[in-house]
């Protein structure tokens, strides 16, 4: 799991350890990655979006719009479905 904000990179890693997160939190501070994954808002932050790699490195699934409560659960449920497959 990586996680992307197009906030500094310095906002970031203070965030990251704020919250505890034990995965990367990587800075898109001028939004180039986020423009070309179609998630940059008309505002230049990014829409929080999850996307779901396969083993492939393929987008499985792209959770648009994400609301914190139950989406941990969700992305969860999605991934075991992947591997049962």
């Amino acid at each position: 799991m990586v996680g992307a904000s197009t906030d500094p990179s310095d906002v970031n890693q203070g965030f990251k350890q704020e919250q505890g997160f034990h995965f990367p939190l990587v800075s898109d501070e001028g939004g180039g990655a986020s423009q070309a994954l179609g998630i940059l808002s008309e505002g230049g932050r990014a829409k929080r979006t999850t996307f779901l790699i396969d083993r492939h490195g393929k987008i499985a699934k792209i959770f648009e719009n994400v609301q914190i409560d139950g989406h941990a659960e969700a992305v969860l449920a999605a991934a075991t479905g992947m591997q049962q497959k």
